[in-house]
C-alpha cells in the first residue's frame, strides 16, 4: 500500500528515516533540553493568558459544555495512535518501511475512531444530560483523522532530534487556538468559538508538521511483518495510555455526571493550571529523553548516569513546583480567573502532587521504553487504574471537586513510584544512589511549603486583597518559598544543589555557534570501534588503539565507547565533539590541550598505573611530560601502585573524591592527522 513518490522528496525522505548520530548526544540532549525549555515557557504563556482570558469571557457552565463535549475524543486519540508513533521512534531497521506502515494504520485507525466519536455523540449528551455535549463531541469527531496524519512526520523528527518541531510547530499551535478562541469569546460565540479554534489549531499542526518533517509516503512499503513487530511493542504503551485517557475520562464524565457542568468546568481550568509545571517539566525532558534512551540502552554506565541526571533534573524542579501549590493554590486562581472560579483553586491544590507523580513516571516509562522492555509497563498501567478508581470513588463525594484533585495526584504518585521503581531496575540504578537524591528535595519542599502555606493563609490572605496588592502579596510567597528550598536543599545535599545551579547556569548559558552560525545538531561520523591494541594503518599512517581499562572477563572491548583522537607530531588534541563525549562519560570537567597536557587533563595518572610503569616516566602515558590520560582530575584507574595494574581487580574511577566500581569502560582510539580521516 504505497503510493508514487513525490518529485524532489526523495533526499527529505531519506534524511527524516537516516539513524541518528549518537556521537554528540550528551551535546544534543542539553541542546534540546534548553530548545525545549524556551519554547515551553513561551507555549504555555501563551496557554496561560488564552486560560485567562477565556475564563474572563466565558462562564464555568460554557467551559464545562466543552469539556464534557470533547471527552470522547480526547480519549479515543490513544487508539488512533495505536502507540506505533512510539513503536518508531524506538525501532532501528527497516524505517522506511516502517514509516509507510505506521503511516497507513494510523490514517485508518483515525478514520474509524473519527466515526466511532460521532456514532457515539448521543450517548455523550443523554450522559451530561444536555444536548451541548452530544453536539459538541459530533462536531470535534473529525479531529481523530487529522491528529493521525501527524504520527509519522511528529515521530520522525522526534527521533532525530529534530527541534523545529518544539520552536516552530508548538509555539505556532498555541498561538492558533489561544487568538481564535479569545476573538471568538469576545464575539459571542461561546462554546464553539473553543470547537472552531480546536479545528484551526490542529490544521496548522498538520501543516508545520509535514512541511518540517521532510518525509512523504511512498518511499518505503506497507508491511504486515513490521506492522506485527511494532505492534508487540506498542501493545502495552497502548494499555498504558489506556489507563491514563480512561482515568481522565473518568475523572471528568464523574464529575460533569455528579457536580454539574459548571464543576466540570472548574475541574478543567483547575487541572490545566496544576498540570502546567509537570507538563513542562515532563515535555523538555521526554521528547529527549526516550530517543536518547533508545540510543544508549545497550551501554549500561551511559544508561545508568543518565538515568540519574534525568531523575535530579526533573525531581528537583517538579516538586517544589507541586508543593508551591498547595501553599498558594486556591488565592492563585481566585486572583487570576474571579471569584466564581474559587472552585478550580481546590482542584489545584488538590493536584499538588500530580506534577511530581508525573515526573517520575515520565523518567521511569521513558527508560522501560527505551531499551525495548514496554511489557513491564503493564504493572504501571494495572497500578494506575485500580487508585485511580478507588481513590476517584472514595473522594469525590465527600470532598467535592478537593477531593477529583487529592485522587489525580494519588493516582500519579503511587504510579509514578512504581515506573520510576522499575525503571531503576532495567538501568541498574541502586536504592541508595536514588534515595540520596530524592529524600532531600522532598524534606525541602515540604518544610517550605508548611512555612509559606502558614505565611499566606495566617497573614496575607491575598485572595481577599485588591488585585495588585494580592498578586505582590503572592510574589513574596513565591520568594520566600524558593529561599527556604534552596537554603535548606544546600544543607540537605549540597551535590544536589550543584547539580541545580550547574542546570540552571547551562540554560542561561549562551549556546556556541557551529561553522556555519547555526546550532543544529551536525551528526558527527560513527566511530569505529576497534577491539585489539593494533589497528591496521590507513594511508600508510601509523594509528594505536588504548584501552582505558584492562581487558578483564567482565566486559568486552567490542561493547566499550570510543573516542577518535587525531595525534600531530608532538601535540595530540580531540576534535569538539570527542571532547563532549568523554566529558560526559565520566562526568568530569575537560580542560583545553596545553603545556603537553595529554587531552587536556591534568594532575590525573595514566591509566596503568600510579608509579613508574613500563615504557612510561613517572607513571606518565605516552611519553609526553605531565601528560595525562581519560578525563580525570586527581582521579586514578586500574592500578594502586608502581608498575602495571594487577589484572582482575575492577576500574576505579575517581569522581569527587570517591571511587566508583561501576564506571563504564572507554576505548580511545589516537589516529594521525596525516591519514586523511
Amino acid at each position: 500500500m504505497s503510493g508514487p513518490e513525490q518529485p524532489g522528496t526523495a533526499d527529505k525522505t531519506a534524511e527524516a528515516t537516516a539513524q541518528p548520530s549518537v556521537d554528540k548526544l550528551s551535546k544534543t540532549l542539553q541542546r534540546g533540553a534548553k530548545i525545549s525549555a524556551i519554547v515551553l515557557v513561551v507555549t504555555q504563556s501563551i496557554s496561560l493568558i488564552q486560560t485567562l482570558a477565556v475564563a474572563r469571557l466565558l462562564s464555568p457552565a460554557e467551559v464545562g459544555a466543552f469539556t464534557a463535549g470533547s471527552i470522547l475524543v480526547n480519549f479515543l486519540v490513544t487508539f488512533s495512535e495505536g502507540g506505533l508513533r512510539a513503536a518508531l521512534i524506538q525501532r532501528e531497521k527497516d524505517l522506511e518501511d516502517a514509516a509507510d506502515t505506521v503511516f497507513w494504520v494510523t490514517l485508518v485507525n483515525g478514520i474509524v475512531m473519527s466515526g466511532i466519536a460521532f456514532a457515539l455523540s448521543p450517548l455523550i449528551g443523554a450522559f451530561f444530560g444536555g444536548d451541548v455535549a452530544g453536539a459538541v463531541c459530533a462536531a470535534t469527531a473529525a479531529v481523530l483523522a487529522i491528529h493521525a496524519l501527524t504520527n509519522v512526520p511528529d515521530g520522525l523528527m522526534q527521533r532525530r532530534f529534530n527541534f523545529k518541531r518544539r520552536m516552530i510547530v508548538n509555539p505556532s499551535t498555541a498561538v492558533t487556538f489561544a487568538a481564535t478562541a479569545i476573538a471568538l469569546s469576545a464575539l459571542d460565540f461561546g462554546v464553539w468559538g473553543l470547537v472552531i479554534a480546536l479545528y484551526a489549531s490542529q490544521v496548522v499542526t498538520l501543516v508545520l508538521t509535514w512541511w518540517l518533517a521532510g518525509w512523504w509516503p511512498g518511499r518505503g512499503h506497507f508491511s504486515f511483518t513490521i506492522w506485527r513487530e511494532m505492534a508487540r511493542f506498542a501493545l502495552p504503551l497502548i494499555a498504558s495510555e489506556f489507563a491514563q485517557k480512561g482515568r481522565e475520562f473518568a475523572e471528568a464524565g464523574l464529575t460533569g455526571r455528579v457536580l454539574g457542568e459548571a464543576s466540570l468546568g472548574m475541574y478543567r481550568y483547575g487541572r490545566r493550571i496544576a498540570a502546567l509545571p509537570g507538563t513542562a517539566i515532563i515535555q523538555i525532558a521526554s521528547y529527549v529523553l526516550f530517543p536518547a534512551f533508545s540510543r544508549i540502552a545497550k551501554d549500561a554506565g551511559r544508561l545508568r548516569r543518565g538515568f540519574l541526571r534525568a531523575m535530579t533534573a526533573l525531581w528537583v524542579t517538579s516538586l517544589p513546583a507541586g508543593a508551591l501549590l498547595v501553599a498558594i493554590g486556591e488565592p492563585l486562581v481566585v486572583i487570576a480567573l474571579g471569584e466564581q472560579w474559587r472552585g478550580a483553586g481546590l482542584v489545584l491544590m488538590g493536584m499538588a502532587g500530580y506534577g511530581p507523580g508525573m515526573a517520575l513516571g515520565s523518567i521511569g516509562k521513558e527508560s522501560i521504553k527505551g531499551t525495548g522492555r514496554s511489557r513491564l509497563l503493564n504493572w504501571v498501567t494495572g497500578t494506575s487504574l485500580v487508585v485511580s478508581i478507588t481513590a476517584l470513588v472514595i473522594l469525590l463525594p465527600t470532598l467535592g471537586l478537593l477531593g477529583v484533585g487529592m485522587a489525580a495526584s494519588a493516582e500519579a504518585l503511587c504510579a509514578g513510584t512504581l515506573a520510576v521503581v522499575i525503571g531503576m531496575r532495567v538501568a541498574g540504578v541502586r536504592v541508595r544512589d536514588a534515595l540520596k537524591v530524592l529524600l532531600p528535595v522532598l524534606v525541602a519542599g515540604v518544610a517550605a511549603m508548611g512555612a509559606t502555606f502558614v505565611l499566606e493563609n495566617g497573614f496575607f490572605h491575598s485572595d481577599g486583597r485588591p488585585i495588585v496588592v494580592g498578586l505582590g502579596l503572592l510574589l513574596v510567597d513565591v520568594l520566600v518559598f524558593l529561599g527556604l528550598y534552596l537554603g535548606l536543599l544546600r544543607i540537605l545535599s549540597p551535590s544536589v544543589s550543584r547539580e541545580l545551579a550547574s542546570g540552571v547556569r547551562s540554560a542561561l548559558r549562551r549556546p556556541k555557534k557551529g561553522p556555519t552560525g547555526s546550532d543544529a545538531a551536525v551528526p558527527e561520523p560513527e566511530p569505529e570501534v576497534v577491539p585489539t591494541a593494533a589497528v591496521p594503518t590507513a594511508a600508510g599512517a601509523p594509528t594505536e588503539a588504548i584501552a582505558s581499562r584492562e581487558a578483564t572477563p567482565e566486559w568486552n572491548a567490542l561493547d566499550a565507547p570510543t573516542v577518535l583522537i587525531a595525534s600531530g607530531e608532538g601535540v595530540e588534541t580531540a576534535p569538539p565533539w570527542a571532547v563532549a563525549v568523554t566529558e560526559r562519560l565520566y562526568l568530569a570537567p575537560v580542560t583545553p590541550p596545553a603545556d603537553g597536557h595529554t587531552n587536556g587533563h591534568t594532575n590525573g595518572h595514566t591509566a596503568n598505573g600510579h608509579g613508574p610503569s613500563e615504557d612510561h616516566t613517572n607513571g606518565h602515558s605516552n611519553g609526553h611530560t605531565n601528560g595525562h590520560t581519560n578525563g580525570h582530575t586527581n582521579g586514578h584507574t586500574n592500578g594502586r601502585g608502581p608498575g602495571r595494574a594487577r589484572p582482575g581487580h575492577p576500574a576505579h574511577a575517581r569522581r569527587d573524591g570517591r571511587h566508583d566500581r561501576d564506571a563504564e569502560p572507554l576505548q580511545i582510539v589516537r589516529r594521525s592527522r596525516h591519514d586523511g580521516s
